[in-house]
């Protein structure tokens, strides 16, 4: 009866089987029929054995190098240090690298002319992948908020450590039109997701703070100055002691009747971001996770339904505990304004 033997071997297991065939051929015990039955190969197979063995004492398995690299290690390192610096700084109208940009780079850098599908695996190997990058305000002054970061940022930290309460601030609409996100669907088959084509909206003004407490306030139409000193006048019911509010350069936060009002509180203060800096209000964070977590690819027919859809909103963050996550505090659910 045949031996039973597996339709694949792995690499390792081939090998074994070579190493172990061996000794029956330097043994001359058995023919070659009999050795390539026994080990489940072709006599051709077992005709190539014994002319390795016989030509270089082993049936080890031996490592090709494949076809040396064009570019050398060096080179590959300025490659990277090259992509780094961005597509603008090497003659191209935009900040996108294409496969073939990368082709054209290297080849007037190097004078070495690869096909731009090899180019993918080279910018694999250095550590890049495709990715939608973050969009930046042009408008931006980077040494004002790297300003903002050094000086004002460790006094909040001081103001929390006194006692303080520190609030950010923010508002954000959200349409009828709704959000699409990323989902799951059969290869070569494009997802449908039906949303309403109408721009009709609401709007939150909604605030964390630095002991992971969740305030908002949920509207028709834009929020205006007098809306933001209700929610203000929310803030100082619920919140004992200092308040200092960080908050972006809106119209409405800087509105004389705003600024009227804080002036009112002694133990209320307004703190603005510089101009075009959303990464710095974390509140920006949990508009996010809404968006795309709450109402990616949601269909809301009227604004009641989409009202009602925050409102699970609302109490899923603070049963998550979002605030906490951003702030590094304990959350305590407050109710809405």
């Amino acid at each position: 009866m045949a031996e039973w033997h597996p339709s694949k071997y792995s690499r390792a297991q081939l090998e074994e089987r070579r190493l172990a065939a061996i000794s029956w051929i330097q043994q001359g015990a058995q023919s070659q029929q009999e050795i390539a039955q026994h080990f489940g190969v072709s006599v051709h197979t077992v005709g190539n054995w014994k002319k390795q063995l016989k030509r270089t004492g082993s049936l080890q398995a031996t490592v090709t190098t494949g076809r040396p690299s064009r570019l050398t290690a060096s080179q590959l390192d300025q490659v990277r240090t090259l992509l780094r610096e961005g597509a603008l700084q090497h003659g191209f109208p935009d900040e996108t690298w294409t496969t073939r940009r990368v082709t054209d780079l290297i080849g007037r850098k190097f004078d070495v002319w690869y096909h731009h599908d090899h180019v993918r695996r080279i910018l694999r190997q250095l550590g890049f992948t495709p990715q939608m990058p973050d969009g930046r305000a042009a408008e931006r002054n980077e040494l004002r908020i790297a300003s903002w970061k050094e000086q004002v940022a460790p006094e909040l930290e001081k103001k929390v450590a006194q006692g303080a309460t520190i609030v950010y601030l923010d508002e954000v609409g959200f349409s009828l039109k709704g959000v699409r996100r990323r989902t799951w669907s059969t290869r070569g088959v494009t997802p449908l997701v039906t949303l309403p084509a109408n721009w009709e909206k609401l709007s939150t003004i909604g605030a964390i703070t630095s002991d992971g407490r969740f305030f908002q306030h949920t509207k028709s139409g834009a929020i205006r100055s007098a809306d933001v000193i209700q929610f203000l006048r929310h803030l100082l019911r619920h919140i004992q002691g200092e308040i200092v509010v960080v908050l972006d350069n809106a119209g409405i936060h800087r509105a004389k009747a705003t600024q009227a009002f804080v002036q009112l509180h002694e133990r209320l203060s307004l703190v603005f971001l510089p101009p075009y800096a959303p990464e710095l209000n974390p509140i920006e964070r949990v508009w996010a996770y809404v968006k795309r977590n709450v109402l990616g690819n949601f269909c809301a027919r009227s604004v009641a339904v989409l009202k009602a859809k925050l409102m699970v909103a609302w109490q899923r963050i603070r049963y998550i505990g979002l605030p906490l996550q951003l702030m590094g505090a304990s959350v305590r659910g407050d109710e809405a304004v």
